[in-house]
């Protein structure tokens, strides 16, 4: 009996695992995501673990208010707090227009790995308000080196 209440949590917890690391590699899909928390950024396809490949173009969406000028940063940070590359993610759409849905974005960050690298992918609110930090997602990835 105790090998079958193994058995069976061992089933569960497979059911309940992350796809595989080839699956999680694509950094660029179609679908519209939804921010995680209201007021927060997110990226489609790219979640915590992901693997990025140089060029990483990332898409997704935002409050339009992070927005500035029809951008807002983007980066990848190391472990070390080293920014390894940074961007703008650019509104792919009219960011001043009256309504207030989130926009989509599109941002290209470049970089160089010698080894697959832990970092953070990190989308950070332009422009915030007097007396109030930025927003930002932040995400944890690790960056592929070229085969």
């Amino acid at each position: 009996m105790r090998e079958f209440v193994c058995l069976a949590l061992v089933a569960a917890l497979a059911a309940c695992s992350p796809p595989p690391a080839e699956q999680a590699e694509t950094t660029t899909l179609t679908t519209v995501s939804i921010p995680a928390q209201p007021g927060a950024a997110s990226v489609d396809g790219v979640m915590a673990g992901a693997r990025l490949t140089s060029p990483a173009t990332l898409t997704g969406i935002a409050p339009k208010d992070w927005y500035f000028e029809a951008q807002f940063p983007v980066m990848l940070v190391g472990a070390d707090g080293r920014v390894i590359a940074e961007g703008p993610a650019r509104a792919q759409s009219d960011w001043t227009a009256p309504n207030n849905d989130p926009i989509r974005f599109q941002s290209e960050l470049t970089f160089s790995v010698a080894h697959d690298t832990p970092a953070t992918l990190v989308l950070q609110e332009d422009m915030p308000g007097e007396d109030a930090p930025a927003r930002e997602t932040r995400i944890p990835v690790v960056l592929s080196a070229h085969s």
